[in-house]
């Protein structure tokens, strides 16, 4: 546990010197989703061990305690006023009991204390306090999830987004009313969801043919009042939700529109001859938008060339635009020492 914690300081540090940095950010979330998921599986396994324990000396779990809440070799458990010692094999699936005499024994702590349960039915066996921790540990872990992607809201902007609000739902409704789901379990679960949609959302954000594989790309639908029919029907857009979609953004005759993208959420986005062409990014998050490229008519070469004009290198720009001809850039902040050293 104690390595658990070191790696995130250590990330928590490189994400502090970058913290402008997007992908220290989401490496930071990620790694430590994963060492607290590893913690919280640890603590499951604890209590599985303290159940075999108390069915072998016949006794209440509530009654067994353990030195830690992680599976240990060499941990003690009291039963009573008895100690003993747990030995493990390397992969800890089977352990050895013997009784022992501690000089100074330390602080135990039984199920209760780690389990997160209140243990309270009514008549009926429905563990209220239970629901009602569920109930708190998804309203925060869905709150978590939105604020962490950077969202604000639930709305899909991608197919990751509408397929996490998907199985989070379906998770947290499925698994509240469970009993035979504890909270500790509930949110082992939660977190292990949450561990691979941060895993997606880093490779996404590391490497642009996952992101297309993942997320998509705007496919542009209408172009100078042509309608691409071919790219229309591989997108799954029939002729009578194209003409609905160009209804909804009044436009009723689909000669008059000079440019129809299907965004990535599913909206088209519309422009007409008489409105101002929009501008989609040539470079964000440090990659190449090879279809706003070819669309400018300027290869990789050329777009590198401008960059160093402007002393940057694709890799420092956040966003990227043209207009005109011109190339307006942003960069990302000013790496740390720590960042230049490790490239190097």
């Amino acid at each position: 546990m104690a390595l658990i914690f070191f790696i995130i300081i250590v990330v928590g540090l490189f994400y502090y010197r970058n913290r402008n940095n997007p992908r220290f950010r989401n490496l930071f979330i990620l790694v430590s989703l994963s060492g607290a998921l590893v913690i919280a599986i640890q603590t499951g396994q604890t209590v599985q061990v303290l159940k075999k324990i108390a069915d072998q000396k016949h006794v209440s779990v509530d009654d067994v305690y353990a030195s830690s809440n992680a599976l240990n070799d060499g941990m003690t458990v009291q039963i009573g006023k008895k100690y003993y010692v747990v030995n493990f094999n390397n992969d800890q699936s089977n352990y050895n009991l013997k009784e022992t005499q501690l000089v100074n024994p330390p602080k135990h702590v039984n199920k209760a204390q780690f389990n997160f349960g209140f243990g309270g039915t009514d008549s009926n066996g429905v563990d209220y306090g239970s629901i009602a921790l569920k109930f708190i540990v998804g309203l925060i872990m869905v709150v978590l999830q939105i604020n962490l992607s950077g969202k604000g809201n639930l709305a899909p902007s991608n197919a990751l987004d509408q397929l996490q609000n998907y199985i989070l739902g379906g998770i947290i409704g499925g698994i509240i009313y469970n009993s035979q789901i504890t909270v500790l379990q509930f949110v082992v679960i939660l977190l292990i969801w949450s561990v691979i949609v941060f895993t997606i959302k880093f490779l996404t954000g590391q490497s642009n043919s996952i992101n297309k594989l993942i997320n998509g790309t705007p496919q542009v639908l209408i172009l100078d009042g042509k309608v691409n029919v071919t790219r229309a029907l591989n997108t799954g857009v029939n002729a009578n939700e194209l003409a609905f979609k160009l209804r909804t953004d009044g436009v009723s005759n689909f000669r008059d529109v000079k440019n129809a993208t299907l965004e990535q959420n599913g909206q088209l986005t519309v422009t007409t001859f008489k409105d101002q062409a929009i501008n989609y990014p040539i470079i964000a998050d440090g990659q190449i938008n090879k279809l706003v490229m070819e669309r400018a008519g300027i290869t990789e070469p050329q777009l590198v060339e401008m960059l160093k004009k402007q002393h940057t290198i694709i890799p420092d720009v956040y966003l990227a635009q043209l207009n005109n001809g011109k190339l307006n850039v942003v960069k990302y902040p000013m790496k740390s020492r720590i960042l230049r050293k490790f490239k190097r």
